[in-house]
């Protein structure tokens, strides 16, 4: 490539518990966990002392059957998450249900900034036969809750995607970071280095630099041309940000293995209902890709996360194409224009496409754009704001002539009459 200038782990005994007796369930689960589903996948909210949240999520009844569903809590934040229900029966006539659950902020948060994860789970109960034996394959599925609690100074998340890293093409890569602390930063900027399968470094690109304020998100840009062979690569990239830094890494692919996103459909949406996503993607290798998903995020006005669903897992055979399904419940979205982003992901690699979203009463529209990107580095500059400034030079250039002229002219006549 060529350079183009460019939390604490808790783990105490009852969580421990818990996790290995949830484990438990997914092990006995695991061959059938399309029967149902849930949305949203994740709510994501800002801490604040004492705040209560009351939260809805759907259950979805995927094969129209009869069942029985036990709703439940678990991971870090479970004890402080209240289910209104726990039992809850599905007619084979119904479609979903609609749940509530409320959420009380642990005052104990404040002390722990980062990430807290709460899980709620709708898990399938399987049926007896006359003997008592439990037959049949049974599911789970889970809603998760993400409370970020500020960091006192400066602190931020990142993440990277890749964008177009076909051979002999031009590769973009984004850096998402999220200002996670309570004081804004002066410059957030990025440096990616790229290795091989040898681990040797071949090249490192300079993103552009940005402001951040509390809270807020922003994407770091940079572009290189690819002329590597094809294959698997690892990005090492450093996010700096006044005077401290944070290290990640992401694997990409150069050449045509992995998976491309086709069209994105929303037939018979309505808004204020459970929408279904029929996303195509294609396998593009000659092996079969297993444990295929997609991960749709839609950001809200302020680029906080307003949904996050995703897709069953699936295998897709060589060279070829599978339709994969996510269920989002758009109850509480208003009509708009919104950014999104998808991840098709398969193994440790992700294809990522950035989205814009329009949401109407009966219909939804999901475009696939690109990121417009200052491929020299440095702060992005607005084209709209230079034009709108010439234009006012030009105003009032043009002002000071005509003002000028009528001075001269008025002068021109005075003159003329004292001569007379």
């Amino acid at each position: 490539m060529t350079n183009n200038k460019f939390s604490k782990k808790r783990s105490d005994n009852c969580y421990l518990k818990s996790g290995l007796f949830f484990l438990f369930l997914i092990l006995l689960i695991i061959p059938n966990v399309l029967s149902i589903g849930i949305t949203p996948g994740r709510t994501t909210i800002n801490y604040e002392k004492g705040i209560q949240r009351e939260i809805e999520f759907s259950v979805l009844n995927n094969e129209h059957k009869d069942m029985k569903i036990i709703l439940m809590t678990n991971e870090e934040l479970g004890g402080s998450i209240s289910l209104n229900e726990s039992i809850v029966e599905f007619k084979s006539d119904e479609e979903s249900k609609s749940f509530k659950y409320k959420f009380d902020m642990p005052d104990t948060l404040f002390a722990s900034p980062g990430l807290h994860v709460g899980d709620i789970i709708a898990l399938e109960v399987p049926k007896a036969d006359s003997s008592g034996t439990y037959v049949g394959a049974t599911a789970a599925v889970v809603s998760q809750l993400f409370v970020y609690v500020p960091y006192p100074g400066k602190y931020i998340d990142a993440d990277l995607n890749v964008l177009d890293s076909e051979e002999n093409g031009t590769a973009t890569f984004i850096v998402p970071v999220i200002n996670r602390g309570k004081v804004g930063i002066g410059e957030v900027r990025g440096i990616i280095d790229i290795y091989n399968s040898l681990n040797e470094k071949i090249d490192s690109i300079n993103t552009d630099y940005f402001t951040l304020e509390p809270g807020k998100r922003t994407d770091l840009s940079a572009k290189c041309n690819i002329n590597v062979p094809t294959g698997d690569y690892l990005a090492k990239f450093s996010v700096f940000y006044d005077g401290e830094n944070r290290n990640f890494q992401r694997q990409f692919t150069v050449g045509i293995k992995g998976v491309s996103v086709g069209t994105i459909l929303a037939n018979d949406f309505k808004l204020g209902e459970i929408a279904k996503l029929q996303i195509l993607v294609e396998n593009r290798w000659n092996e079969e890709l297993k444990n295929v998903f997609a991960n749709m995020i839609v950001y809200d006005k302020d680029y906080q996360i307003m949904a996050d669903v995703r897709s069953p897992n699936e295998n897709i055979p060589a060279l070829s194409e599978k339709e994969l399904v996510a269920y989002w419940d758009t109850v509480g979205v208003r009509e708009g224009e919104y950014n999104g982003k998808l991840m098709v992901k398969y193994g440790e690699k992700s294809t990522d496409k950035n989205l814009i979203l329009t949401i109407k009463q009966n219909k939804l529209d999901v475009v696939g754009v690109g990121y417009a990107i200052n491929s020299n580095g440095g702060n992005s500059i607005d084209i709209t704001k230079i034009l709108i400034a010439l234009i006012i030079i030009l105003m009032m250039i043009n002002i000071g002539w005509f003002v000028f002229f009528r001075l001269a002219m008025k002068r021109g006549r005075h003159d003329k009459k004292e001569k007379k």
